[in-house]
């Protein structure tokens, strides 16, 4: 998976994280933010280039707990799966027989990782535009104060009481969209699977780790 990829990843669990976006009129998203504790959906990512042509399309699942507990499983076109305990972050590439191991921190400060799994202001590293509806959603529009985030500018749908789509755009304008499915909020979620035990016979890289 590309890095930027990866980073749309931890930028969505940093959204979902956060426990104040902005006054009206977004307080149906505030309040649903601000009692947040589990999301599991299907997903459909998209990936752009900056002259909107389209580079890939992939499908999976996703399973989010707080704090900071993630499961991205992707299975078409090809299998990868994403998982973080909070701290560690695995990346299994099914294909290359092979999982990369990091501390899940690493991204620095400055970037939307560090946002991860704590009570944040996102207002005070986005500034927050409500945008026109479209596609029968209402879009709000969050652009990066910091320079050195991996976005310049994230669009979010919402839409009957849930947050249903996302647009990313990096620093270099290629955009990443996630439309979410089968949306289940706050139910049953079993934490064992964001752990995770390398397959047997896969090589396993790890980076920083202690």
């Amino acid at each position: 998976m590309p890095v930027r990829l990866l980073a749309a990843l931890v930028t969505v669990l940093a959204l979902f994280a956060a426990r104040s976006l902005a006054a009206a009129p977004v307080d149906g998203l505030v309040a649903y933010l601000n009692g947040l504790d589990s999301f599991v959906a299907s997903f459909t990512q998209q990936r752009f280039d900056e002259d909107g042509e389209l580079l890939e399309t992939a499908h999976g699942d996703c399973a989010i707990a707080r704090p900071g507990r993630f499961r991205w499983n992707y299975t078409d076109p090809y299998e990868q799966v994403i998982v973080s305990d909070g701290v560690t972050l695995w990346i299994y590439d099914a294909d290359l027989e092979q999982v990369t191991e990091s501390v899940l921190g690493e991204a620095g400060a400055g970037s939307p990782a560090a946002l991860l799994g704590r009570e944040t202001d996102v207002a005070a590293h986005y500034a927050i535009t409500p945008l026109e509806p479209r596609d029968g959603l209402d879009w709000f529009r969050l652009e990066a104060r910091d320079i050195a985030s991996d976005f310049t500018a994230i669009e979010l749908g919402w839409g009957e009481g849930e947050v249903r789509a996302m647009r990313l755009t990096d620093n270099l304008g290629q955009v990443t969209t996630l439309a979410f499915a089968d949306i289940v909020r706050n139910g049953a979620v079993d934490l064992a699977q964001f752990n995770f035990e390398p397959p047997p016979g896969v090589d396993v890289v790890r980076g920083g780790m202690p």
